[in-house]
């Protein structure tokens, strides 16, 4: 019941799981398995929590908390919590309602096996031959005509054909960019086979359609209306450890900043953001806002080995900020491999929050804070030299007319402008910006996102 409730539930508030773990702060693969069934789980379980705390923060930033109300069957007004009240609604006893949603789920695979198609350059009578059957049946998958049953052999095939022609060309990361979800090796074929299943869009178009909606709805941003959040007593250490200890740096770190009105920050981190969430989010956006009231310039380069997803969902939480034209987003042309992670948040002045250690030992990472000024000038010298490889992940800038040959899209008040190796995503009324993307993955996205516009026109 557990798995066909959340199935249910993301339908409804017509969001994908990697949307909602973005929000939770931890992996999608946690939440694909709860979505699947593939495991028991309990009221009390870690997972189920997270997965509730999301998408009740996913609702509240996005207007969606009446719906929410709605699925669950209570009123706004009610005294407890609504990611409580959801947690109890996932474990109750009672049964959905009927939710037809076969001929949705068709068109969903169809499309998604087209672009697997495309990606791995394989036309209806390739792939036909390769798994043994008539090229007239793969034109009915792909049109939405036909879906084959889970249980049977030619989707297990169809999947391990698909995985086979896309690495063979080097397309995994393409691959990754298209599903939302990050790929390792020996699991493609099997992320083919759930990803074709999963009903709604790709991760990386919901993600697309989340950030055009916040832009739509992005008010008027004055920093210094935010008022500055309560700062917890953090003990001065030279090592902080784990989520908890990064968290304590953070905090130490950007009073500091604050307190000695410096002028520069700079921010790299390729560890994962299980540590920015719940009550800390808050109070990071509060200290951050905080530092832009003092204009303080901020250069942040973005981990580009994310999922496209990911980023995005990375981007919207820092619109905010970088509404006030101080933040400047860069991504690295160089890959950060799976072995290491590195942390360096830099105020060249005064102190560094960094580290290096060992992939998946989150709960072990050490987290030096340094002040030393021999010390900070070598770690300027490591993020220069880091900056040196990046390119701008987003240009923000004021609204211009499209280019004549670029293709425009209207959505109330934001203009969405394709161009060959560009998007400009205008917000056309108060506080207008104009926000630029360059890097492939992130065009290739919109561009699916705009296609999701035509085809439901």
């Amino acid at each position: 019941m557990l798995s066909e409730k959340i199935t249910y539930l993301l339908k409804n508030l017509d969001v994908e799981n990697s949307i909602i773990a973005g929000y939770a702060g931890c992996s999608p693969a946690n939440f694909c398995r709860l979505k699947s069934g593939s495991r028991n789980y309990s009221e009390n379980s870690t997972t189920v929590r997270k997965f509730a705390d999301g998408v009740y923060s996913y609702c509240r930033d996005n207007g969606k908390t009446d719906e929410l109300c709605r699925i669950l069957g209570i009123q706004q007004e009610e005294e407890h919590p609504l990611n409580e009240m959801l947690l109890n609604w996932l474990f109750e006893e009672n049964s959905l309602p009927e939710d037809s949603i076969e001929t949705d789920s068709a068109k969903q695979f169809g499309k998604k096996l087209a672009a697997l198609m495309k990606l791995a350059r394989l036309s209806n009578s390739n792939l036909s031959k390769m798994l043994g059957i008539d090229a007239s049946y793969v034109s009915r998958m792909r049109s939405g005509l036909r879906i084959p049953r889970k249980s049977t052999g030619l989707m297990m095939r169809l999947s391990a054909v698909l995985a086979e022609q896309i690495a063979s060309r080097n397309k995994l990361r393409d691959l990754s960019d298209i599903m939302g979800t990050p790929l390792r090796s020996g699991n493609v074929a099997e992320s083919i086979f759930v990803w074709l299943y999963a009903r709604g869009m790709p991760a990386n178009v919901q993600a697309v359609r989340v950030f055009i909606e916040q832009m739509k709805n992005m008010p008027t941003t004055d920093v210094s209306l935010i008022p500055l959040p309560v700062i917890p007593e953090i003990p001065n250490e030279d090592y902080y450890t784990g989520d908890k200890g990064l968290q304590q740096a953070v905090v130490r770190f950007l009073s500091s900043v604050i307190n000695n009105h410096s002028s520069e920050l700079r921010l790299y981190s390729d560890n994962g953001i299980n540590w920015m969430t719940g009550d800390f989010k808050a109070l990071w956006s509060g200290l951050m806002a905080a530092c832009l009231r003092n204009g303080t310039r901020i250069k942040i380069i973005h981990n580009v080995d994310r999922s496209v997803s990911e980023m995005i969902q990375a981007i919207i939480s820092w619109l905010p900020l970088y509404m006030t034209g101080l933040v400047e987003p860069y991504y690295s042309t160089r890959p950060a491999g799976e072995r290491f992670t590195c942390t360096i948040f830099l105020d060249p002045e005064n102190a560094c929050v960094g580290s290096f250690g060992v992939r998946d030992m989150a709960d072990d990472e050490e987290y030096s804070y340094i002040t030393s000024p021999q010390k900070l000038e070598k770690t300027c010298r490591y993020f220069d030299a880091l900056l040196a490889r990046c390119r701008p992940l987003v240009t923000i800038d004021t609204v211009s007319e499209p280019q004549a040959d670029a293709e425009v899209y209207s959505i109330g008040n934001v203009q969405l402008v394709i161009s060959e190796n560009s998007v400009t995503v205008n917000k056309l009324d108060a506080p207008q910006k104009a926000f630029t993307f360059t890097y492939a993955p992130m065009c290739r996205a919109f561009r699916s996102f705009a296609d999701s516009i035509e085809d439901n026109t």
